[in-house]
């Protein structure tokens, strides 16, 4: 597998260099006809209230097809009062809402990231790990390369190399479960190449309404690349988009399955638990080799800009992908709403569990 992974990026690697100055000379022309409407700037204030970081303050903003060669800037600023510091920016082109549904030949992406949090969580691992309100400094910063390529409309392969550097401290007096046979303590670096196919039938990559997207990723950790862990990801994710009374209201599901092989840090394994999975959570509630997840919204209209969505997730995490099975999953169920700009949506969601209410800020829809 690691031999696949590596090939597959050396792979992209070769085609962007054959295909990139060709595909640019090619495109250039229809590039500066294109129509004013896909340039656009997208700004947005951030003052907001979160269970796991606190009240939020920043902004966002997007800058997209400015130079008329289909590019996009995409950049976040944000601060909390229990201490997150989030800086993140991603430069593409072209531009991912501008590429979807074409047939490009090659796309490119580097995203950058740092993100410390004074108050991370650590509950354990397995499926029967208990709450609790232990809570130390966690830091990382990531670095990602991305060649993509459209094989047609709506099906499209990439190959990345990735390089995420986490420090976990301050935790020995804090939480006792943080043992020295916990993989992930300290500084440590993870570098990983990923394969990822895709096949995606959405009217939008930014508010989809209707039509599939399945993805399937393959993550291959490695000291060979720099990496202090060798380690295997696999996932599996099918969404689900369609329109319910009218257009405007979206019925959206999401099935998402996910196996690690090897010794990964426990920020790298399977964890549901957050804004982006079970929503009536804390942050990496449950963390183990093996997750299956399950998600429903419905999302509907409800003034200008500004809809509403209900929400239900249920999963669980196993030791081993050959234990999945249908008992004890955990579930959660909320609502929120969602504000609609050019480039990009805002979200807030509410989520309630067994282990009580939670507070999610953040941008885009979860899937």
């Amino acid at each position: 597998m690691r031999r696949i992974a590596k090939s597959g990026f050396m792979i992209g690697i070769l085609l962007f260099i054959l295909q990139y100055p060709s595909a640019i000379a090619q495109e250039e022309t229809s590039n500066r006809q294109m129509e004013t409407r896909r340039r656009s700037i997208s700004i947005f204030p951030i003052l907001m209230y979160d269970s796991d970081i606190g009240f939020g303050f920043g902004g966002k903003s997007i800058i997209k097809n400015q130079l008329r060669y289909n590019e996009s800037y995409d950049l976040t600023l944000f601060g909390s009062t229990k201490g997150e510091q989030w800086y993140a920016f991603t430069f593409s082109i072209p531009d991912f809402e501008i590429r979807h549904g074409t047939r490009y030949p090659v796309a490119f992406d580097v995203k950058l990231e740092y993100d410390k949090i004074l108050k991370s969580n650590f509950f354990g691992l397995g499926n029967n790990s208990k709450n609790n309100d232990w809570q130390f400094p966690r830091e990382f910063m990531k670095i990602e390369f991305i060649l993509g390529h459209a094989f047609t409309e709506h099906i499209f392969g990439e190959t990345s190399l990735s390089y995420n550097h986490t420090s976990v401290y301050d935790y020995e007096d804090i939480n006792p479960l943080m043992t020295p046979d916990v993989a992930g303590t300290g500084k440590k670096l993870t570098s990983y190449l990923t394969a990822r196919l895709c096949l995606d039938t959405r009217d939008s990559q930014i508010n989809p309404h209707k039509g599939w997207k399945l993805s399937f990723d393959s993550d291959c950790a490695a000291k060979l690349i720099g990496g202090d862990y060798n380690f295997q990801r696999y996932r599996l994710e099918v969404s689900k988009y369609q329109g319910l009374f009218t257009p405007a209201h979206t019925w959206a599901v999401r099935l998402w399955t996910e196996h690690v092989e090897g010794t990964a840090p426990y920020y790298e394994q399977c964890i549901i638990g957050g804004g982006w999975t079970a929503r009536g959570f804390k942050a990496d509630r449950f963390i183990d080799r093996a997750l299956t997840l399950v998600s429903n919204e419905y999302r509907f209209p409800i003034y200008g800009k500004l809809g509403g969505v209900l929400l239900a997730d249920a999963g669980r995490v196993y030791s081993s992908i050959g234990k999945i099975n249908l008992h004890n999953w955990k579930t959660s169920w909320g609502g929120g709403l969602r504000y609609y700009v050019t480039n990009f949506v805002t979200r807030l969601d509410v989520g309630t569990s067994k282990e009580g209410t939670r507070i999610f800020f953040n941008f885009g829809h979860v899937y």
